[in-house]
């Protein structure tokens, strides 16, 4: 492998030791198949029990919710003792925490308080046969992700990927930026913005029909848009990657990172407003070896403030019919306006701690397709064609919408809030990936599906963090698909056919050349 030179001058580079990992990675121990064996035996049995009554609904989704916790506790320690290097940002660690743990674990307390507050935020406040059937998919998928994650696949993917003369000739080591690219990326992302907002297109700001009829270019604007996020993540690579950052530097990363922030909140999506901060602490840990400790406090900051003004947004965008979401200064009014009338009111309604958690929840949700699948042998016309587009993914990923008119609109939030939910309002809700795949084919498709998924997350970490600054780049841009598994299943493979290159472009062009 070859290495470059440890000094701190703008013209020498750097692979950070804590972005090289060994191409190999030995598993002899027994450990790991035992926690899969007794977490699955352990599922059977409060199945069983379930189905026998000799437990109540409410004492089965303790008992999964237990399970799950524990048994990802386990792996995720087993593999802490093994591997500790970029711990935290490894996508089957991040996983087991977002897409189960947080989803279906921790914000299951929310069924065991008082009914009259489950119900406050629209939740059923009786747990269901159809709860416990969806949790035992869960668990199923997450020890199916741990699987392929162990598996030799993974490993062997890892290897190719960092012996691939092509990324050895594309992937840059720096972590020093250009600048002249990173301003151009800052300017792209802002007229994309602007762009987005005079169209009618932006965030919670637009319309359901709006968002149709864009739907041939939408997808570029987001793209444009992104190069904000890409910005941001190269000046903080150079800021952190060396102990003397300049004050230029330092003082560029928080203009960046608030300008992502704002338009975060003029959005209307708070994962937008925290998500940027979030960026700027796992860069800072993958150069440092541990977290800012304003992060957490940062996160949870943000994350309030995100609540106790895009809430109130979304409500008077639809009261109001004076809103115009093609106008920035309509945007800005109403987000004021709404956030001052809320204020006067004293925050009325549930707490925000308590919309956080169940809007974090997918338990009661994501059953609901459980039980209309069981009641539906054949899906109603009109309904998505869950395994052909999966199938179809590729073509998705690679065809252009202007070359394909008849291309499907991925619309399945909407139809499960319709069709499923039984809401009549243009609203997407998140099914969860189990009960997208349960519609595909049952616990077989879950099983699968979460095994190529534990794959593909060991294949691209291993791959592409041996590739300094580069692959580190590559890797954050495809690190939410890895890690919060999209409802709409497959968008996971549109996702990762579609911006691997786009990426590998993309840190090409942002980060400085060696000089070999």
């Amino acid at each position: 492998m070859q290495t470059y030179s440890a000094n701190d001058d703008m013209n020498s580079y750097q692979i950070n030791n804590i972005c090289e990992r060994p191409l190999t990675y030995p598993e002899t121990s027994m450990l790991p198949a035992t926690f899969k064996v007794l977490a699955l035996s352990l599922a059977v049995l409060i199945y069983t029990m379930l189905f026998l009554d000799l437990l109540t609904n409410t004492l089965g989704l303790v008992a999964y919710s237990l399970l799950l916790v524990v048994y990802l506790y386990a792996e995720c320690r087993n593999l802490w003792i093994r591997e500790k290097k970029l711990f935290w940002i490894n996508p089957v660690v991040l996983a087991s925490i977002f897409t189960f743990v947080m989803a279906f674990g921790v914000s299951n307390v929310l069924y065991f308080f008082p009914e009259d507050v489950v119900d406050l935020v629209g939740l059923s406040p009786i747990v269901t046969p159809w709860m416990n059937q969806l949790m035992l998919l869960v668990v199923l998928g997450a020890v199916s992700m741990w699987v392929g994650y162990s598996s030799g696949i993974g490993r062997r993917m890892g290897m190719m990927l960092q012996r691939s003369r092509v990324l050895g000739k594309w992937m840059s080591p720096s972590f020093r930026v250009n600048r002249p690219v990173l301003f151009s990326c800052l300017a792209i992302s802002l007229m994309a913005k602007l762009v987005a907002i005079k169209l009618g297109v932006y965030g919670y700001s637009s319309t359901f029909d709006q968002l149709m009829s864009a739907a041939s270019y939408s997808q570029y604007l987001n793209l444009a848009d992104s190069l904000g996020k890409l910005a941001l993540l190269g000046i903080a690579l150079q800021c952190f990657a060396f102990q003397g950052s300049t004050i230029a530097d330092r003082y560029l990363l928080w203009l960046v990172l608030g300008y992502e922030i704002i338009f975060g909140f003029l959005s209307g999506m708070k994962s937008s407003v925290v998500m940027p901060v979030i960026l700027v602490g796992i860069v800072y840990y993958s150069q440092r070896g541990r977290f800012p400790r304003w992060l957490i406090p940062s996160v949870v900051v943000g994350l309030m403030a995100a609540y106790a003004a895009i809430e109130p947004f979304r409500d008077e965008r639809y009261a109001n019919v004076g809103f115009v979401g093609t106008s920035l200064g309509s945007i800005v009014t109403t987000m004021t306006r709404a956030r001052n009338v809320n204020a006067n009111k004293g925050g009325e309604g549930d707490s925000t701690p308590l919309k956080i958690l169940a809007r974090l929840n997918l338990t009661y949700i994501g059953s609901l397709g459980l039980e209309f699948a069981a009641n539906h042998k054949e899906l109603p016309r009109g309904s998505p064609a869950f395994l052909n587009d999966i199938i179809l993914a590729p073509a998705h990923a690679l065809v252009p919408r202007f070359l394909w008119n008849s291309k499907p609109l991925n619309t399945i939030g909407l139809w499960y809030t319709n069709q499923v939910v039984g809401f009549d309002h243009y609203t997407s809700t998140a099914m969860s990936p189990f009960t997208y795949l349960n519609f595909v084919g049952g616990p077989l498709a879950v099983i699968f599906g979460f095994l190529l998924v534990g794959i593909l997350q060991r294949g691209l970490f291993d791959g592409l963090c041996h590739f300094g600054g580069g692959g580190l780049i590559v890797l954050l841009g495809l690190l939410g698909t890895l890690v919060d598994i999209n409802s709409a299943f497959n968008s996971f493979f549109i996702s990762l056919i579609r911006f691997p290159p786009i990426l590998v472009v993309a840190q090409f062009v942002l980060l400085q050349r060696s000089r070999r």
